[in-house]
């Protein structure tokens, strides 16, 4: 093997030294503002896990009397589930899907995560905080978290305010509108 066959293998050779890089467009991971975490500081440190792990809210979320003809489960820590099988499903699922992100979708519980962005989108529709609290706590089995109120109310009331001022000064100030 000469000299420029052995150039030429060594340039084949892919030199891969930038394993250890972050991506922050990896899936699974999401940034700290899309988290709602002051959602559920408070019933974290008083949240008790089963044997299987997987945390016990029973205690600090406590059903509603007619809890049986509401089909949302809202989790401090922004989680919200849907039962499919209930008969205003279709209503709540519409209502989710606009204020929230799809994360599991099995036959009859759907899993839905309440973020930053799913709130940013809802704001862009037309939607106001006090409607989506209002309707949250009308679908939700057990009262909703004071923790995501206080998320919902921050992160859609500025962009809320935003949306009406930019709509306000296009109105107003672009001639002809």
């Amino acid at each position: 093997m000469g000299r420029r066959e052995r150039d030429k293998k060594k340039s084949k050779k892919r030199h891969y030294d930038d394993e250890d890089e972050d991506d922050d467009d990896a899936p699974g991971k999401e940034s700290q503002e899309a988290v709602p975490s002051a959602a559920g500081k408070q019933v974290e440190e008083a949240v008790v896990k089963d044997e299987y792990g997987a945390k016990d809210y029973r205690q600090q979320m406590l059903l509603k009397g007619d809890h049986g003809s509401r089909p949302l489960w809202v989790a401090p820590d922004g989680h919200i589930f849907l039962e499919a099988f209930s008969p205003v499903y279709k209503y709540a699922q519409d209502f989710l899907v606009a204020i929230a992100e799809p994360v599991c979708r099995p036959s009859h519980i759907h899993e839905y995560k309440l973020t930053a962005y799913s709130l940013y989108a809802a704001v862009s529709v037309g939607l106001q905080t006090s409607d989506i609290t209002e309707y949250l706590q009308k679908l939700s089995k057990t009262g909703v978290p004071d923790g995501i109120v206080q998320f919902i109310k921050v992160r859609t009331f500025f962009l809320w305010g935003w949306t009406c001022s930019n709509q306000w000064v296009q109105m107003f100030c672009t001639p002809g509108y």
